[in-house]
């Protein structure tokens, strides 16, 4: 009998362990929802090119974009990017939805993880993988 309220002692020292390591995991992650939140974007911080669309050219379902960096950033790949957004894209509005192609406009500041590669540093071509809208700075 007395192993058994030694193993149960065990037991429940080790579960309230464990759970409390979850809990930890937990709050750091609300620590960063809350951080991008104060940048008031929905991507991730490091992304292949984050600017404002230069040109946008629509063609059988399927949109070029043409984008230009606000500047020289440590969190974006490229200067400047041409980009193919399929319609298999996903496409992230500034409100956390889904949005579609047809509301991708000229102007628009928006962050793009890229499926392809570029030239160098300055310049990337690729087909997006995830696009987000972000609000103008």
């Amino acid at each position: 009998m007395k192993q058994l309220n030694s193993i149960l002692a065990i037991g429940i020292l080790a579960c309230s362990l464990l759970l409390g390591g979850c809990q930890r995991n937990a709050t750091s992650s609300t620590n960063t929802d809350t951080e991008s939140a104060a940048y008031k974007s929905l991507a991730p911080q490091r992304v292949d090119i984050r600017g404002s669309v230069v040109s946008r050219h629509y063609n059988q379902g399927q949109v070029m974009l043409e984008v230009e960096a606000f500047g020289s950033s440590p969190d974006s790949r490229y200067d400047r990017a041409y980009v193919l957004v399929l319609p298999t894209a996903q496409l992230t509005g500034t409100d956390g939805r889904s949005i579609s192609l047809n509301e991708l406009q000229m102007g628009q500041q928006v962050a793009i993880l890229l499926r392809g590669g570029g030239r160098g540093n300055f310049v990337g071509i690729g087909v997006a993988r995830k696009l987000w809208v972000e609000e103008r700075y």
